[in-house]
């Protein structure tokens, strides 16, 4: 009998978390993010089940500021509220120059719409984060030797 859930390895989610920030950075808007962001933060669960990876790695891996990133867009996008001692960041969102969004003051001309997360003094792209994300779980990957 056929498996009913495709997505039964870290690689099959990996692979969907590439198709997410595909549409991601073609679409950037609050479905999209919520997509790639929960997708990517989860593959950790998958890594878990292997039962081949040191703990003390994937913690090492979880505590890299762009994984508290990620956690925090995926846990603050599906519960809204965040558990006590969970980082807190800001988030915003630069509207675009299209007529009936342009905002004086928040967009320039030219511009597109664009989120951001801001962690301490650093204003971090959310494509930029996913692309960072996505090249650190292929290294994870590798030196893990998940296939």
């Amino acid at each position: 009998m056929a498996e009913f859930f495709e997505l039964s390895t870290p690689r099959h989610m990996l692979e969907k978390a590439r198709r997410d920030f595909e549409e991601l950075s073609q679409d950037t808007n609050t479905n999209n993010i919520f997509d790639f962001f929960v997708t990517a933060y989860h593959i950790v669960d998958y890594v878990k089940a292997l039962k081949t990876v040191a703990p003390d790695d994937i913690n090492a891996l979880y505590e890299e500021p762009d994984f508290r990133r990620c956690k925090y867009i995926c846990n603050k996008s599906k519960h809204r509220t965040l558990e006590k001692g969970d980082d807190e960041f800001v988030t915003y969102r630069r509207p675009s120059a299209a007529l009936g969004e342009f905002t004086l003051g928040e967009s320039a001309l030219g511009l597109g719409r664009a989120y951001f997360i801001i962690d301490d003094a650093e204003q971090v792209d959310i494509l930029d984060l996913g692309r960072r994300i996505i090249s650190r779980w292929e290294a994870f990957f590798e030196t893990n030797s998940i296939e």
